[in-house]
């Protein structure tokens, strides 16, 4: 909790940007994949994505004569700060520093939630700017791992790294994909880090996670089954533009109240649509 602030008159405000955080985390397996790869623009205040053109080349040594100077091009891409969202939950009947505490962890338990509900379907509408698949026939039991299996084979063709990609499926691709003996037997391989993470299993070495907004309309797209995605090609910017914390309303409304309040500002974008490839089913 924040220390008081300065001394006389002051009073003591708390901030909970950190717990609201965590809680939202717990809804955001996508967006918490996002990377964070950015730089700001010390003038403009503009955040700015680096990328190279190609990979760094490699060629054998002479002796004598030494090796050719190689170049390649690092581009910036402008990531725009386009989201901006708060939360302002009522406290009826008691002021800022008066509100008890089991009050106090329902709203901020609240603000997470609803929190990382709205990063995630962020997250999710940024993948969907990149690759579509040709495939749209719907998947079934007899060829489930096989075509995500196709899926990943083509990403690695453009030289995604199985390390940095993730594979996402929907609720009904997961009771699937559960029948298939090659995906459950991976699960028994997986470490800590991937099982906090959310990871169920592996395909072609790629980490599958489950995501059950995928292909809620409100969040997704209905027709989603799966998208595979290389997380060095997703990027989010956020901060606080208001640190989360109990203020007193002074509306001329409210009597004896306060209000949990909080804003963030931030973007997301894919640096290379070629990162992200999506499996959809016909439109019904």
């Amino acid at each position: 909790m924040a220390n008081a602030l300065g001394t006389g008159t002051h009073k003591r405000k708390e901030t909970y940007a950190n717990e609201v955080l965590t809680l939202a985390r717990a809804e955001t397996n996508i967006y918490d994949d996002f990377s964070e790869d950015y730089e700001i623009d010390e003038v403009t205040g503009q955040i700015n994505v680096p990328t190279r053109d190609e990979e760094v080349k490699v060629s054998d040594y002479d002796i004598k004569a030494g090796i050719e100077l190689q170049t390649s091009g690092t581009d910036y891409l402008p990531l725009p700060v386009d989201k901006d969202y708060g939360v302002n939950e009522l406290v009826d009947g008691y002021e800022a520093e008066a509100v008890p505490d089991n009050i106090k962890a329902q709203r901020l338990d609240s603000a997470g939630y609803s929190m990382g509900l709205k990063k995630e379907g962020l997250a999710i509408k940024c993948l969907l700017t990149g690759t579509n698949s040709d495939d749209t026939e719907a998947l079934t039991v007899d060829d489930v791992y096989k075509k995500i299996v196709k899926e990943v084979k083509n990403m690695k063709k453009r030289n995604m790294k199985v390390a940095s990609m993730r594979v996402v499926i929907t609720a009904d691709v997961e009771e699937l994909l559960l029948t298939d003996e090659k995906f459950s037997n991976t699960s028994g391989t997986l470490g800590a880090e991937l099982v906090r993470e959310g990871v169920i299993g592996k395909i072609a070495g790629v980490p599958v996670k489950s995501n059950y907004l995928l292909d809620d309309e409100n969040y997704g797209d209905k027709n989603i089954e799966f998208i595979v995605y290389d997380k060095r090609f997703c990027q989010k910017y956020e901060v606080w533009k208001k640190e989360p914390s109990f203020e007193d309303l002074k509306d001329g409304k409210h009597i004896g109240a306060s209000a949990l309040q909080g804003r963030q500002v931030g973007g997301l974008m894919v640096t290379n649509k070629l990162g992200v490839q999506i499996k959809k089913k016909a439109g019904e």
